[in-house]
């Protein structure tokens, strides 16, 4: 399994699309970047699964959170899971709660190599298809729209984005 997170701002990300010819294609900003949606996600390739969580922010707390979210929503299952080694990965709180959850195994990929993470391609597919050429009013439309774009996805989908089929 492969977990990561992202976030979203209000500033629309912007990308090809059509427009009729001799008209310009117009996306409405506000050009907020500084409020930020963070969102920490896990995939299962082979098992077609996937989960998300809303965090605070992208840190330790953060990803204690999507830890436990995972923990619960795998009961039955060992776990190994696969993260890019960042800081708040590391330390005395998330060794404790693996002391705590004899279950679940972290292995660190190398670093700077997200093409080793399966979650980077979730991510990159969430923002092409839901928050491309698109203007949020708020982070929970965002949020509402991710939730949609994935809830829609069956494991059959989930192992091709992953390329494992």
């Amino acid at each position: 399994m492969f977990q990561d997170e992202t976030g979203f701002t209000l500033h629309p990300r912007l990308g090809f699309d059509w427009a009729r010819r001799g008209e310009r294609l117009h996306v409405p900003t506000t050009s907020q970047h500084h409020t930020r949606l963070i969102l920490s996600g896990w995939v299962a390739p082979l098992l077609g699964r996937y989960g998300m969580i809303r965090t605070e922010h992208g840190n330790r707390e953060g990803f204690l959170a999507a830890l436990r979210d995972l923990y619960r929503r795998l009961r039955e299952r060992q776990i190994t899971l696969y993260v890019d080694g960042s800081g708040w990965q590391k330390g005395l709180p998330v060794r404790e709660f693996l002391r705590t959850h004899p279950r679940l195994h972290l292995e660190y990929l190398p670093p700077y190599q997200p093409a080793l993470n399966m979650q980077e391609r979730i991510w990159r597919r969430i923002r092409y298809k839901a928050t491309t050429n698109c203007w949020f009013a708020s982070l929970n439309d965002i949020w509402d729209t991710v939730q949609r774009t994935t809830d829609a996805w069956t494991p059959r989908k989930l192992q091709r984005l992953c390329n494992f089929t």
